[in-house]
């Protein structure tokens, strides 16, 4: 439908020019396009027909007989005579050499005859010959009818056209700006045919999916039409038309022509549905297709009727009104697709007329005027493939419509077959009924007695049930007896132990401290505090029991709680202050009474109190809390921790629940104490609950009912109980020995030196004394803390817990093995995780032994000696018998690699006397000192004895293999004084190089390759 109506503009711009006087065209501004239609003088020529034989000559033309019949431009003459003059007067107010190009905008299938006639005189034409190359013939040959127009500024040039149609719209443009208007053109054009041919494939595959004839002949239709859009826009002409006459030009027109008709009237057919909606239109639209060939008839059988001169314009025209009719029609049929078909035809219309009021100088040039039909012309083909898919789905929703009537008729039908079943069900049943009846009152009996039968049935099962349910319950609180008697025995029997364990223990330290000059040996200390804090263990496992099996009972008596707290504070500030933790208490001036179980309380806030210090590092802040709310007290214990996540805080009070529980958590701990606070809390018919943030903190919030109504008489103690001194046990930590590099260098610096990591600050300097009398200790409380002081200090041997914060033993183990500086350092695991997985990790890990915990000071002090001994062998070995050959060397491959690239270094540099220790150490990527302790590791050698001593390997191969004088090997082995070389030498060998070259052939010679 698109450009049938291109097509309609030719022929209405033929009839609807209006007069305008003939008046010079004056060309200035250079990128700006002047129209010549207004400017025309049309020859006037009374005979109907002229043949090519009778055309009028230029020189005719310009003779008085027909130059006096120039008129203004009125009424275009027909197309249909083939032959008209156009004469026109143009001036250029440009500046000189401005080429000015004669431009028709459509690449029409028609000759053109240009004449200029200069002021001069002197007369210049242009013919354009379709049927000839463009590059014969255009001035810009890429581009459609331009002819090159002589113009001398301030001049007027008069202009003859010669050609059979007046209806094409030429103009001036000045060439830059003419190519400029190209390129634009040809950039939309390529957007306008990309969405044609997008269009005709999406509709192609639709097509081969659905199987739906409409989208096929929309194909088609897209297809004829992109090609005819092609050829009124020039490109077929500029691509494929060279040599081909102006005769087949125009008939390739006229067929495209026709075909956009003939499947645009199919289109429209199977869109709309003519057929079932507009049946007797639909007549007039076959007949319609027959009128869609006259454009090609036309071409071989000439048609030109006086009220008809132009059958492609008529066709088209027909065609335009009689689908544009149609689409009304069907629109008011209430056909929904038919919106969109009036929708793209609406706009089409909106850009043709446009188009023409353009062409009639009523809108001015631009977008729009050049492409509005374009862009209207594709806006309507997305539409009406918009409509096709809007009909594919009114089709599929009439299909899906019928198919759910079709249903419903089947169930209206089984259900009247299903009325008629029941019908003769009902007679059935009543027929049935009289023999029911006779034999109902025989079965009545027999039912009664069956159901006497299994009731009783029931009864006897159900009192089964109840015995076994009775001994089950039986043996629950049997077995319940059995754990807490468990627990009661096997307190009372580890209490024993520790009883003779602690008393002796504190009696010891009691008759060192009233001693005169006596002092108890530390190791009591550590006993007593480990021996006190397994009795809380044990304790608070009791306590669980007890609650469990619901034999601890609350004993509550009257007490002022801001006391109680103020109390049991003042017990953790040792604890607070050896933390270098702020500890404070508000408590409000007045006393707050509460009914309270003391001893038992005393336990919640140990362990809160606990938690909260154990958790806040050095320089935070436990604040304790006592605040009456309503009609109860609220404690509050507020840290400035690490804080729990968000995902454990519902998990906090469930029993032996960690919110850390691998390998490198920073806090040790059971799991037991929260869990404890819960049931303590709740036995005093209170409630305890925690927020918490990462990062700023946590606060324990126990709330306490006030008065005793709440309480049960046989939870109240029959007298009150008096005991402000909170029964805790001691908190004060040990004292940590911290013993730097600087110490450990004051020591004999002939004793190896011993790395202790181990993040207990009791166990670690209970290591440090087990191992101060044979070794130079130093210690790290984590793992980040011991790689730090072993790259520093690069000890002999390191002693590693497993689990540690930061950086736990396995990770410190294998960062060693995969450092050279210090892969060679044996590591000893001490911990207390015995699984064989974990002990085979830790070797594979490259640990050189495994201890558990507890261990033996003996084995431990043995084993160090045994490590350092094998290393100073290896290193004895490697110093006298330096084949360098490392597969004979019990080393790792790390240590392997190492030493291979250090003998590379070393026999890259052998001829340079200046090679230093410090350059050594640069080629290393390894500081002086490092470079020092490594190499004095593997091969008991300084860095310029390993150096030294590899020169004077090479030196004997080279005197063996009489590579030179003595003066010469020694120079390219790096040696600049020979005196010094044969003294190095004989120390080394134990005679002079003379004598070494004489003395081993060449069998016995060292090679160091």
């Amino acid at each position: 439908m698109k450009f049938l109506l291109c097509s309609i503009i030719c022929w209405l711009l033929a009839f609807s020019a209006a007069a305008t006087p003939a008046e010079p065209l004056v060309l200035r501004d250079t990128a700006q396009l002047y129209p010549l239609r207004a400017y025309w003088e049309v020859l006037k020529d009374d005979r109907p027909w002229i043949d090519d034989e009778e055309r009028l000559t230029f020189a005719q033309v310009q003779a008085p007989e027909f130059a006096t019949r120039f008129e203004p431009r009125g009424t275009d003459p027909r197309t249909g005579k083939h032959d008209v003059w156009l004469r026109t007067q143009v001036r250029a107010e440009s500046r000189a050499g401005t080429q000015w190009l004669l431009v028709a905008p459509t690449a029409a299938s028609t000759w053109l005859d240009v004449y200029a006639v200069l002021p001069s005189g002197q007369v210049v034409r242009h013919e354009l010959d379709p049927a000839r190359p463009n590059r014969q013939t255009h001035a810009v040959s890429h581009r459609h009818y331009n002819v090159r127009i002589p113009l001398p500024p301030g001049q007027i040039v008069t202009l003859y056209l010669h050609s059979w149609a007046s209806s094409i719209n030429y103009s001036f443009q000045e060439q830059t700006h003419f190519l400029q208007r190209a390129r634009q053109a040809d950039v939309f054009a390529g957007l306008y045919f990309g969405i044609l041919l997008a269009l005709l494939a999406y509709n192609l595959l639709l097509y081969l999916s659905v199987r739906d004839k409409s989208y096929l002949l929309y194909v088609l239709y897209v297809a004829s039409f992109t090609a005819l859009q092609a050829d009124m826009m020039g490109y077929l002409k500029l691509h494929l038309g060279d040599g081909l006459s102006l005769s087949a030009l125009a008939t390739v027109h006229s067929l495209l022509l026709s075909l956009t008709i003939f499947f645009g009237i199919l289109t429209a057919r199977a869109f709309l549905e003519t057929r079932q909606l507009l049946p007797r239109f639909d007549g007039l639209l076959r007949w319609s297709l027959l009128l869609a060939w006259m454009p090609v008839l036309d071409r071989f059988i000439p048609l030109a009727l006086p009220f008809l001169p132009d059958w492609p314009a008529t066709a088209a025209l027909w065609a335009s009104v009689v689908l544009l009719l149609a689409g009304l029609l069907v629109l008011r049929t209430g056909y929904r697709p038919a919106r969109y078909y009036m929708l793209g035809w609406g706009l089409l219309l909106a850009a043709v007329i446009n188009f023409y009021l353009h062409g009639l100088g009523i809108t001015p040039d631009g977008f729009w005027a050049e492409h509005g039909v374009h862009l209207a012309s594709a806006l309507e083909t997305i539409l009406l493939s918009l409509g096709l898919a809007d009909r594919i789905n009114l089709v599929k929703k009439q299909t899906q419509r019928a198919q759910t009537e079709t249903l419903q008729a089947l169930r209206e039908k089984e259900a009247a077959q299903r009325e008629v079943l029941s019908a003769m069900h009902d007679k059935q049943v009543a027929q049935e009924e009289a023999l029911r009846i006779a034999r109902e009152k025989d079965e009545v009996q027999q039912t009664a007695n069956r159901t006497l039968a299994e009731r009783a049935n029931e009864l006897q099962q159900a009192y089964q049930e109840l015995q076994a349910s009775i001994q089950t319950s039986d043996k629950l609180q049997e077995l319940d007896e059995l754990k807490t008697r468990f627990f009661t025995n096997i307190s009372h029997e580890l209490r024993t132990p520790l009883t003779l364990i602690i008393s002796p223990l504190e009696q010891l330290l009691s008759e060192a401290g009233h001693e005169p000059g006596a002092s108890a040996r530390p190791e009591y200390s550590l006993m007593l505090r480990n021996a006190r804090r397994l009795l809380q263990l044990i304790n608070q496992l009791l306590d669980v029991a007890r609650l469990e099996s619901g034999q601890m009972r609350l004993a509550a008596a009257p007490a002022d709680l801001t006391q109680q707290v103020r109390y049991s504070v003042a017990a953790f500030g040792s604890l607070a202050e050896s933390r270098d933790v702020t500890l404070t208490v508000e408590v409000p001036p007045d006393p707050l009474e509460v009914y309270l179980d003391v001893d038992q309380f005393d336990k919640i806030l140990y362990n809160l109190l606990g938690n909260a210090l154990k958790f806040t590092p050095a320089g935070g802040k436990v604040q304790v809390s006592v605040a009456a709310s309503g009609n109860a007290a609220l404690v509050r214990v507020h840290d400035t921790g690490v804080g729990i996540p968000a995902e454990h805080l519902p998990l906090v009070f469930d029993r032996f629940h960690q919110v850390d529980s691998n390998l490198t958590r920073l806090h040790d701990g059971t799991g037991i104490g929260l869990a404890l606070v819960k049931e303590l809390v709740a036995l005093h018919h209170g409630t305890v609950h925690v927020t918490s943030t990462v990062g700023e903190g946590t606060t324990f919030t126990v709330e306490i009912p006030l008065g005793c109504s709440h309480l049960p008489p046989e939870e109240l103690a029959t007298a009150p109980i008096n005991s402000l001194a909170p029964s805790v046990p001691e908190l004060r930590e040990a004292r940590q020995h911290i013993v730097n590099e600087a110490e450990a260098d004051t020591i004999d610096a002939s004793r190896p030196l011993v790395l202790v990591v181990e993040d207990n600050a009791e166990v670690r300097d209970y290591l440090r004394s087990c191992l101060a009398a044979d070794f130079r200790v130093l210690t790290a409380a984590d793992g980040e803390q011991g790689l730090q002081r072993i790259t520093a200090a690069v000890p002999d041997l390191v002693v590693s817990d497993l689990m540690m914060p930061q950086l736990n033993g396995l990770d410190l183990c294998q960062r060693l093995r995969a450092d050279e500086r210090t892969s060679h350092i044996p590591v000893i695991l001490l911990t207390a995780r015995s699984e064989q997985e974990t002990r085979l990790e830790g070797f594979e890990m490259g640990a050189d032994e495994y201890l558990t915990k507890p261990f033996r000071p003996e084995e431990l002090r043995a084993r160090i000696h045994h490590l350092i001994r094998q290393r100073e062998l290896l290193r004895q070995r490697f110093s006298r018998e330096l084949k360098l050959e490392l597969s004979e060397i019990s080393v790792t491959s790390t240590d392997e690699a190492f030493l291979t690239r250090a003998i590379g270094v070393v026999e890259q540099h052998l001829g340079n006397s200046d090679f230093s220790v410090e350059a050594f150490a640069e080629h290393m990527a390894m500081s002086r000192v490092q470079l020092h302790r490594k190499l004095k590791a593997l091969t008991d050698q300084s860095t310029s004895e390993f150096v030294r001593t590899l020169r004077l390997r090479r030196a004997a191969v080279l005197l063996q293999g009489q590579a030179g004088h003595i003066a010469e090997v020694a120079e390219s082995v790096g040696f600049a004084n020979i005196s010094y070389f044969t003294k190095c030498f004989r120390e080394l060998y134990h005679q002079t190089p003379s004598e070494y070259a004489a003395n081993h052939p060449v069998a016995d010679a060292v090679s160091v390759e």
